[in-house]
């Protein structure tokens, strides 16, 4: 399989509407590093290069990875699964963002060039979220807090019942 080019001129990418796709390594991304447990494990990855009308062109970008997070409640860490289906517009002005279709999300473009790496740590750090869940614990652990802790605690208004 071939390398993943450091950077990609958009318009050759554009006309030639060139498919890039593989995998890498989590470990090369060093922007999503800060937010993982660890940087173990792989990213697959394919971007197609469209023609678009009004604007330098667009993207369809597929991810599909598992993440290593730490669960914010737990504090363990935890898979979390990422199916990353997204259509990037590129543009070099600001003036053409009114131009970009609903479906799409904006990418700038610097002289020409597109980084795909970036590309794709881009939208793994979008998809991210502030505070990760591990929603595949069990619940059961979290009940069972609860309802021991009420058992403990004494009931407020049984004081007001002696009143009465």
């Amino acid at each position: 399989m071939k390398q993943l080019p450091e950077k990609i001129a958009l318009d050759k990418a554009v006309h030639g509407q060139r498919l890039y796709q593989g995998s890498l390594e989590l470990q090369q991304m060093t922007r999503l590093k800060e937010v993982l447990a660890e940087s173990i494990g792989t990213v697959e990855f394919s971007i197609q290069f469209e023609r678009a009308a009004r604007i330098l062109g667009k993207a369809q970008v597929k991810i599909k990875a598992e993440l290593p997070l730490i669960c914010t409640i737990s504090a363990k860490k935890f898979m979390f699964p990422v199916n990353i289906e997204s259509t990037l517009g590129f543009i070099d002005d600001l003036a053409y963002e009114d131009m970009l279709g609903v479906d799409m999300e904006v990418s700038w473009v610097e002289e020409g060039f597109v980084k795909p790496l970036d590309i794709i740590e881009d939208e793994l750090i979008l998809i991210v979220p502030d505070a990760p869940f591990d929603d595949s614990a069990e619940d059961n652990d979290e009940t069972k807090t609860v309802s021991t802790a009420s058992e403990q605690a004494p009931n407020p208004f049984d004081v007001l019942k002696s009143l009465k």
